[in-house]
Formats: C-alpha cells, sequence, structure tokens
C-alpha cells in the first residue's frame, strides 16, 4: 500500500509550511461559500470518472476499479429511491444558529431510504469488476435481514466497525452515503446561513471530513473547504488550523517528495491530521476519490503517531494509529 521508497521520500517536516501553497497566511479565511450542498446530478458520477483515471498504473489498481464501480452504482441508485424524511425548513435554521447539524444521524435518525440504497447498489454494481470476496459479500448482503444491517449501519457510523465486518460495511457506508447525500441536497442553502462558528465536522451531518481542498481565489492563496465523508457537503474552514482540536500552534505538514497537491497537515497538539489538495497543482481532483488514491501517506503519517477518522470505504482496515 504504501508506495516503493516513500519512507525515504517524506519530505522534512516544517512548524510551517513553505510560502508557496500561502500557508503561511496563518488562520486567513478567503472570502467564499460558507457551504456548499451535493449536485446530485453528478456527485457519485464524477468521483466514480475521478477514480477510474486514477487507477491505471497504480500499485492499488484493482481496489480502485472497485471503488469506482461502487461509486458508479450509487449514482444509479438516486434514481427511484422512497421519498425519505426531512426536518422541516424552520428545524434546520434552528439548529444551524445553536451551532447544531440538521441532518447528525444520531439526533436526527434514520428511515428505510438507505435500505433501498443499498438494494439499488447490489442490484447495479458492474460484477465483472468484483473479486471474488467482494462477489460473496454482495451475495450476503443481499440476503441479510433488516434488523441485522440497521446493526451494521449503527457500528458504521459510531465508528466501531471490526474488520471482519470491513468488506460488508463498505458497501453499507455507501448506501448510507447515497441517503445523506440527498436529504443534504435537498436542503434550502438558505436555512444554513447561521453566525455558527466553523467546524471541523460537517456543518450538515456533523461527519468528519474526508480531505480538504485549497482553491484559488478569494485571498492571494486561495481558500480551503473541508469535504464530508458522509453527505458530500463542502464547508469553509480557515488555513493552517487543526479540523480536530481547533489549534493553529505547532500545526506541521507532510507530503510525498515529488507530490506537492496532497499534504498531510499535522497537529502536533493533538495529534490528529488532515489531507489537504491544492487545485493550482492538480486537476481536476475530487477528494473522496484522491483520498483513497493516497492511502500511503496515512500510513506513514500514521507511523509518527497522527490519526484521523480513516475514509469509510477503508474504516476496519485502517485503523487509528493510537488505538
Amino acid at each position: 500500500m504504501v508506495p516503493a521508497g516513500s519512507r525515504e521520500a517524506l519530505s522534512e517536516r516544517s512548524t510551517f509550511p513553505s510560502t508557496g501553497f500561502g500557508e503561511g497566511t496563518l488562520g486567513d479565511v478567503a472570502d467564499s461559500e460558507a457551504i456548499r450542498l451535493p449536485d446530485l446530478a453528478v456527485v457519485f458520477s464524477r468521483r466514480a470518472e475521478r477514480l477510474s483515471a486514477l487507477a491505471p498504473g497504480h500499485e492499488l489498481e484493482a481496489f480502485l476499479r472497485l471503488m469506482a464501480a461502487l461509486a458508479t452504482a450509487q449514482q444509479a441508485s438516486l434514481s427511484g429511491l422512497p421519498p425519505g424524511t426531512l426536518p422541516a425548513s424552520s428545524e434546520v435554521a434552528a439548529m444551524r444558529r445553536s451551532g447544531r447539524s440538521p441532518l447528525d444521524p444520531v439526533s436526527a435518525g434514520r428511515d428505510a431510504t438507505w435500505r433501498a440504497a443499498l438494494d439499488r447498489i447490489i442490484e447495479t454494481i458492474d460484477r465483472s469488476v468484483l473479486p471474488e470476496p467482494a462477489r460473496a459479500t454482495v451475495a450476503s448482503l443481499a440476503q441479510t435481514p433488516p434488523a441485522v444491517l440497521e446493526a451494521m449501519a449503527d457500528r458504521f457510523l459510531s465508528g466501531e466497525v471490526e474488520r471482519k465486518d470491513a468488506a460488508a460495511v463498505t458497501f453499507v457506508a455507501a448506501a448510507l452515503q447515497v441517503a445523506w447525500t440527498r436529504m443534504a441536497a435537498l436542503l434550502d442553502k438558505a436555512d444554513l446561513a447561521s453566525d455558527a462558528p466553523e467546524t471541523g465536522t460537517c456543518p450538515v451531518c456533523a461527519s468528519p471530513s474526508v480531505a480538504g481542498i485549497v482553491s484559488p481565489g478569494g485571498t492571494k492563496f486561495g481558500h480551503r473547504h473541508l469535504h464530508c465523508s458522509l453527505c458530500a457537503t463542502a464547508w469553509r474552514y480557515v488555513r493552517v488550523r487543526c479540523i480536530h482540536c481547533g489549534s493553529t500552534d505547532k500545526v506541521s505538514f507532510r507530503q510525498f517528495a515529488g507530490a506537492s497537491f496532497v499534504r498531510a497537515e499535522c497537529c502536533e497538539k493533538c495529534h490528529g491530521y488532515s489531507k489537504v489538495f491544492y487545485l493550482d497543482h492538480a486537476k481536476p481532483v475530487e477528494p473522496f476519490a484522491d483520498d483513497l488514491a493516497s492511502l500511503g501517506l496515512d500510513m506513514l503519517v500514521g507511523e509518527e503517531g497522527f490519526s484521523r477518522a480513516p475514509n469509510p470505504f477503508v474504516i476496519g482496515m485502517m485503523e487509528r494509529s493510537q488505538e
């Protein structure tokens, strides 16, 4: 999983990175959209396209092709889902004003829509790219009772996935993403505007981010948006600030030599880290796909004692380093 020679290629740590990335602008926030809701027409198809583009010649090629097939099935599963439920507009606005996330799975609960999405994923996924263990997992999930599926969803959402369940939970996570992404896309963006402080977790569903993207514009050095691992919402977050504890003290960066478009932002205070992708250096970037394609950086940063919430599709396989 870790590229050959990459341990030696990991750049030297520094309290602040080179000014070429603009990361010396400590705590700066650009004038940009505070929250971007997902676009249901392209959210998963764009992810599938990026995964397919990243796969050829990659050391994780088979895995990335499987993930591309899963993302394609996610896009297809959006069609024909039951209506589902959403909090009222007034409830959403009130929760955001108080700093709460309106689609938090813990407080908002869930209906059966996600299981309908799982059924559609199982029906439509391209089995020709699935290895035999994955095909067996899909066949098993098709026969799994709803109560067992709900228990698996509970474990995923609480981050308590065991390695033996990781394969099945990957498909459960994919279905939950479909349900929450659709709910997020159907919210009224005006209800989400508030004076609530920026947070390292999703303002829509309280899930951890999968990665951040720094885009050109705003300030001289651009602005960062974090991207939700569950509902695909993006939200603005200041540069050079830990997404876990909010500290701006002792933030350092790691990167592979020759891969300046992706860095790990590491907090020496809480020992958390996050991925940051730079659009100036790599276009296009799809945060979920590019995160999966750069797992080698997670492995190396983890060896230094830093941790984060794993990508949902490797949860149970890549444990937090301190556990």
